[in-house]
């Protein structure tokens, strides 16, 4: 399986991240061996798409890391499936149908980052899923949305994805869309308020901002959460 630097949506991360496209398809045994990414014991049961995204991820990871001057390493996962990041170092993961990324950076002020990549939901996939994505306080500000976007359900859902990654490492705990819900938006970028207290760095009330870019097929979204004062 080969990889080829995806460059129909150019990012524009404030952090490293690299972003390559692939095709699972032309998967063969050999390739974690041949870009030396580590193959984990549960992924050795999985079908073939599953172990190529894995692949690409950890690919797009290995990457990233180089351009911040640290030495690759495996990048695992946690019992909970998220990756496992060197010590001085926050990231995030993502893929889609043939398309992965990784970013990451130093940590400093930063205490989490979350990027994520969607197909563009149909229209009609739109209006099915809004129930299930939605908090039922957001709709009026959706609508809003909604009249000034194409695809406002996706973009809104790939928005939480990113949201959840860049809190997980506060607050260790699933939570679900309701959780967030937005609150403003202009044309790069979305505000959601979290809905209750997640843990003591993230209470109820916390205002995060979602970066987010479309092209014809794919949306693109990144959240940082800085470290409470």
């Amino acid at each position: 399986m080969e990889f080829s630097l995806y460059t129909q949506l150019p990012p524009q991360l404030p952090y490293n991240a690299f972003c390559y496209e692939f095709d699972n398809n032309f998967l063969v045994e050999n390739d974690f061996f041949r870009y030396q990414i580590f193959s984990p014991p549960q992924l050795q049961k999985a079908v073939a798409k599953r172990k190529a995204e894995y692949l690409a991820g950890r690919f797009c990871a290995k990457q990233v890391l180089s351009s911040l001057n640290i030495h690759p390493c495996d990048i695992l996962s946690g019992n909970d499936r998220a990756p496992i990041w060197p010590d001085n170092i926050i990231g995030s993961i993502t893929h889609t149908q043939g398309i992965a990324m990784a970013m990451a950076c130093h940590r400093a002020d930063i205490a989490g980052i979350g990027i994520d990549i969607e197909q563009l939901m149909s229209d009609k996939q739109e209006q099915e899923l809004q129930k299930q994505i939605l908090h039922p306080e957001e709709y009026s500000q959706f609508k809003q949305l909604a009249e000034q976007i194409s695809h406002p359900l996706t973009i809104v859902f790939s928005a939480k994805e990113s949201i959840f990654k860049a809190l997980y490492p506060s607050v260790k705990q699933f939570f679900g869309f309701e959780a967030a819900k937005l609150i403003a938006f202009n044309e790069q970028q979305l505000q959601f308020k979290i809905t209750k207290t997640l843990s003591e760095q993230v209470p109820q009330g916390t205002c995060v901002t979602v970066f987010y870019q479309c092209n014809n097929t794919v949306v693109l979204t990144e959240c940082e959460f800085k470290t409470p004062l």
